[in-house]
């Protein structure tokens, strides 16, 4: 079954029959306010808070302390009304020093003071003490119990109370506010019409789960799975158009019908007993841990849960039919004044869902689910980068560890030094440093064993041209290993061994490697990254508006024979190459990066990247390239770039033989042999290309067969399962 989502709404329980002014309910008669009024969302409820404070009391001053983690919806009402926020902190906890409510009370003077005990406990207890003190200097306090309508410590002592009902039960539309302020009931507007809107996907996905139900065992037809992706668009739209609404509406007659049926009571119990159940199951797990400690009886909307890997797990629930919301997107309004807490929460924090519509098989299931995200294989990737090492090696591991973590599995990079600290930190991976000599390898092996077991390594993928046989040897029996082998210089003994190059066929990996290591040969395996593999949509998108003509230039991080400037001058001094504009792609360790960009000063055809943070888009946006030989040219021919490559390294002797024959790319010559020669090739190449558009378009016909683009998730599967 599926878990999660939107609610679904039995047809044959709507009905109009109720009146939404007189509907009265238990839980929000504990706040002990003498008036209510129920709106059609929590925002709305809010809206409607304001609007009567300003009418009650029109002298407060229309600035708000609010929570640094909130939901950026709440921050809608208070704009429609012109308040100034202030923003204060939440720790990992969500609770919030009451030191700081006072101080900033002092410092701004608020009007109000809006907080929100989270996720079904009193995470507001600590300040409850001062927020009595401000109150009798006149400062209003507004809490929102969208996150805990069950919780009896909460909404007493507030000025106004507000929540949202559609949250917890399955309505189309309900929210609420409850103060002892006269409320402007007078402005509500009808929300029946708005109802009747979002009834329509909640209806539809009762009938689809009922259809899925129906068909369990079966296959759903093409027609009912395009329903489920037609009622939650409709959905997105429906909430998007929330966003816009300005005004009140009164909650709907449908909504009131249902809720004055409602057993809130049960439905407590029932939230209570799956949190628990769901609670005991998870709160020794490593990956993902509950954000509070269990509270006896919580009832919360969801139980919070903090995941080192947030994105692979809501994948990986998502794709077992459980659909885990994270709570909340950053607001434009609270960005600039998150702290490294705040940062933390919006990032890891993912809420499980645990309604009234489960009961503890779900959450049993749930669980299961969640045990096996756990017991997925930590993957450790040992490479460098340097000024010696060029980045096409990290690169190659950072995409190869993006596709193992979107299924699930984590991964955690061994490197000798800091160098690639940064690169990995954007790319969002875990790194550790092991302090020792990159071409030394083996002298590591006693450090990087205890390291693997402490971070329960279980497979090891190893991408270095330093490791030779006796490294793997010293490994072997420790974790399961992985290498990537461009140049079949030895033998290894490792449990899979990658070579995408179209070459390994010169080499006798078969016969050599036999049946006791896995071999993933031949360019399916290239892994180039997902923004290669939008090739057609993206070059049509550059070509219809272009103009003039375009050449990438590169020549991987280390280029030690400077061939990026060396051609640059070269085309300088060539007639027809003096309207050409180059995109001169220079690494950060580029050993003549400020050389480069002194010649792009006076060289106006000249734009140099350091570094080119979308190389996808500037290849789709250039009509040729030059490059030296290796990974980048599969890159290439994903995006169909008519290409004028050259050789730089040993590793890439190869190369010329696949890209050379049946026209795919032009090739220029060993740069290292004779660089004077190779640069005059390139640039003759780069002329030929200019002149011959019909060269150019075989060229990205031949190129298309290359590679599609999804090599690395086939690597990414193989390790996983090994």
């Amino acid at each position: 079954m599926e878990i999660g989502s939107i609610f679904e709404i039995d047809p044959a329980v709507v009905s109009e029959g109720r009146d939404a002014g007189a509907l009265r309910l238990s839980q929000v008669d504990k706040y002990g306010k003498r008036n209510q009024c129920f709106t059609a969302s929590g925002r709305e409820a809010i809206e409607l808070a304001l609007i009567s404070l300003e009418r009650e009391k029109p002298k407060t001053r229309k600035c708000c302390l609010m929570p640094a983690y909130m939901c950026d919806s709440v921050f809608i009402p208070f704009a429609h009304r012109g308040w100034e926020l202030v923003f204060y902190q939440v720790d990992r906890d969500l609770e919030t020093d009451g030191e700081e409510i006072v101080r900033l009370a002092l410092e701004k003077d608020p009007g109000l003071i809006f907080i929100h005990p989270y996720f079904g406990t009193d995470t507001c207890r600590g300040l409850r003490r001062q927020l009595a003190a401000l109150e009798k200097k006149h400062v209003l306090i507004m809490e929102d119990v969208t996150q805990s309508y069950y919780l009896e410590a909460a909404g007493k002592e507030a000025d106004f109370v507000v929540g949202s009902l559609r949250k917890w039960y399955a309505v189309p539309d309900g929210g609420f506010v409850a103060s002892d302020l006269s409320l402007a009931v007078d402005l509500l507007k009808p929300g029946d019409d708005y109802a009747r809107e979002r009834l329509v996907p909640l209806v539809q996905k009762w009938e689809y789960l009922r259809e899925k139900e129906r068909k369990m065992g079966g296959v759903l037809t093409e027609e009912w799975l395009s329903i489920k992706e037609a009622y939650l668009r409709q959905n997105r739209t429906q909430e998007e158009a929330l966003d816009q609404y300005q005004g009140v509406r009164r909650i709907s007659r449908v909504s009131a019908a249902v809720l004055s049926e409602m057993d809130e009571g049960a439905a407590a119990l029932k939230r209570a007993e799956n949190y628990r159940v769901l609670y005991n199951k998870i709160k020794e797990m490593k990956r993902l841990w509950p954000v509070l400690i269990q509270k006896e009886g919580a009832a919360p909307l969801y139980l919070p849960v903090y995941a080192r890997e947030r994105d692979s797990l809501q994948r990986f629930l998502r794709e077992r039919g459980i659909y885990a919301p994270v709570l909340w997107p950053v607001g434009e309004e609270n960005r600039d004044y998150l702290g490294e807490e705040e940062s933390y929460i919006y990032e890891h924090i993912l809420a499980l869902p645990l309604d009234q519509r489960y009961g503890p098989e779900q959450m049993e299931e749930l669980a299961g689910v969640l045990a096996r995200y756990e017991e997925q294989p930590v993957i450790g990737i040992r490479v460098d980068l340097n000024d010696t090492i060029a980045t096409g090696h990290m690169m190659r591991c950072i995409t190869i560890a993006k596709q193992i973590k979107s299924r699930g599995c984590q991964v955690v990079f061994f490197t000798a030094d800091e160098e690639a600290g940064e690169m990995l930190s954007r790319a969002g991976m875990d790194h550790i440093c092991l302090h020792t000599k990159w071409n030394r390898m083996e002298e590591e092996l006693p450090k990087l064993k205890k390291l693997l077991a402490l971070s329960h390594i279980k497979i090891l993928l190893v991408d270095s041209y330093e490791a030779e046989p006796a490294y793997f040897d010293g490994l072997k029996g420790t974790v399961l290993l992985a290498y990537i082998d461009d140049c079949f210089d030895a033998v290894y003994a490792v449990d899979v061994l990658i070579n995408y190059n179209a070459y390994h066929t010169r080499f006798p990996y078969e016969e050599t490697y036999g049946s006791r290591t896995k071999l993933l040969l031949g360019t399916d395996y290239v892994p180039l990254r997902e923004d290669f593999g939008k090739a057609e949509a993206r070059k049509e998108e550059a070509r219809r508006e272009k103009e003039g003509f375009d050449v990438l230039l590169s020549s991987g991080g280390g280029d030690k024979e400077n061939a990026i400037l060396g051609i640059l001058q070269k085309a300088s001094l060539t007639e027809e190459l003096s309207e050409v504009t180059f995109h001169a792609v220079v690494g950060v360790y580029h050993p003549q990066g400020d050389a480069i960009e002194e010649f792009a000063q006076t060289h106006k055809n000249v734009k140099v990247y350091r570094p080119c943070t979308d190389m996808a888009g500037l290849m789709a946006d250039c009509d040729a390239a030059v490059s030296a030989a290796g990974t980048m040219l599969f890159e290439l021919s994903a995006m169909q770039v008519p290409t004028v490559f050259f050789q730089s390294a040993e590793n890439q002797r190869y190369d010329r033989e696949f890209f050379e024959e049946e026209e795919r790319m032009l090739f220029a010559g060993d740069i290292r042999q004779d660089r004077e020669t190779c640069i005059e090739a390139v640039c003759g190449g780069l002329k030929r290309l200019l002149a011959d558009e019909e060269l150019r378009e075989r060229m990205r016909e031949n190129l298309s067969k290359v590679t599609d683009g999804c090599g690395a998730a086939r690597i990414a599967e193989e390790l996983i399962t090994l």
